[in-house]
C-alpha cells in the first residue's frame, strides 16, 4: 500500500481532478458542487493517510499543534470573509466580465491565467523572504508566521498571517477577475491550485518524479520549509516554471529536511502564541 501511495497516489488526483473537471464542464454540472465535493474528498482521504503512513512520524499533528490552528482557522478565515466581502464581491459581480483571456479556449486561458498568477505570486513570496531594509523586514516578518511550525501536515496550511493571506487573495482576484476568466475555467484553475495547496504540506512520502519540473508539490515544498536558508527555495505555489527560470529551484531526489521552521527561533513569537504573532510585524 505505501508504494502505491508513494507513487501513484499524486498522478491519481491529479488525473482525476482534471477529468472530473472535464465531465463537469462538458456536461454543465454546478462548478460550486463540483468544487466542493472535490475539495471534501480529497481533504477526508489525504488527512487519513497521513495517521497512517506519515513520512516523518515526528511531523505529525498533536492536540496541541490543532488548538493552535484552530486559532489560525478562525482568524484567517474572518479575515478572508471580510476581505472577500469588500474586495471579493467585485468577482460576483464581474463574474460575465469579458477580459483578455474570455474568448480565448479554456484550457489556453487557464494556462496563461495560471502562469501570470503564479509570476506575481512567486516574486511577492520570493521578495517576503528576500528583500532588505525596513520594508523587507516588514514583509519577512508578516510572512515568517507561515515558516513559524516545525512540522509539516495538511491543517497547519493556515497558519500565517493575515496581511498575507489579505495579499495572496488580492492578486489572485485581480489576476483572474481582471484577464475575464469565467466560472468554467475557474473551475479547472482552482482544481490544480487547491490540489497543490494540500499535497505541498502533505506528511506522506510522495514521488512525484518528472512532475516536480511542472509543479511545486510536496517534496519540493518541504524543502522551503526547512530552517536551513540555503534550502528554503521553491517560491512557486503551484508551478516550477518560475523557480527553474530565476534559478531558485531546489530539489534533492530522496531527501527530506532535516529541521523545519525557521533560522534562530529564538528571535520569533511561538506560534501558539496568536496575540503576539499577529503584533509581530509591528513590533
Amino acid at each position: 500500500m505505501k508504494k502505491l501511495v508513494t507513487y501513484g497516489l499524486y498522478p491519481f488526483l491529479l488525473v482525476l481532478g482534471l477529468g472530473v473537471c472535464t465531465f463537469a464542464i462538458l456536461l454543465d454540472w454546478d462548478v460550486s458542487l463540483t468544487y466542493t465535493y472535490m475539495a471534501i474528498g480529497r481533504f477526508v482521504l489525504l488527512f487519513g493517510l497521513e495517521f497512517i503512513i506519515p513520512i516523518n512520524p515526528e511531523w505529525k499533528m498533536t492536540w496541541q499543534s490543532f488548538l493552535r490552528d484552530v486559532k489560525y482557522f478562525i482568524t484567517i478565515g474572518l479575515t478572508g470573509y471580510l476581505f472577500k466581502y469588500f474586495i471579493g464581491l467585485i468577482a460576483i459581480k464581474n463574474a460575465h466580465f469579458e477580459g483578455i483571456l474570455t474568448s480565448l479556449p479554456l484550457v489556453l486561458a487557464a494556462v496563461i491565467a495560471l502562469l501570470i498568477y503564479e509570476f506575481l505570486q512567486y516574486w511577492f513570496h520570493r521578495i517576503s523572504h528576500e528583500a532588505q531594509g525596513k520594508f523587507g523586514l516588514f514583509l519577512w516578518k508578516v510572512h515568517s508566521i507561515h515558516h513559524l511550525p516545525d512540522k509539516v501536515y495538511l491543517l497547519m496550511h493556515p497558519v500565517s498571517h493575515p496581511i498575507n493571506a489579505i495579499v495572496v487573495m488580492l492578486i489572485s482576484q485581480l489576476v483572474f477577475v481582471g484577464l475575464g476568466v469565467d466560472a468554467k475555467t475557474l473551475l479547472l484553475i482552482n482544481t490544480i491550485v487547491s490540489l497543490q495547496g494540500l499535497i505541498s504540506h502533505f506528511n506522506v512520502e510522495i514521488k512525484a518524479g518528472w512532475l516536480n519540473y511542472i509543479f511545486i508539490g510536496t517534496e519540493l515544498h518541504r524543502f522551503h520549509h526547512s530552517a536551513k536558508v540555503e534550502e528554503a527555495k521553491n517560491f512557486g505555489a503551484v508551478l516550477a516554471i518560475w523557480d527553474i527560470i530565476f534559478e531558485t529551484f531546489y530539489y534533492q531526489k530522496g531527501k527530506i529536511p532535516e529541521e523545519l521552521g525557521v533560522f534562530e527561533p529564538e528571535k520569533y513569537p511561538n506560534s501558539t502564541e496568536i496575540f503576539k504573532v499577529l503584533r509581530f510585524p509591528f513590533r
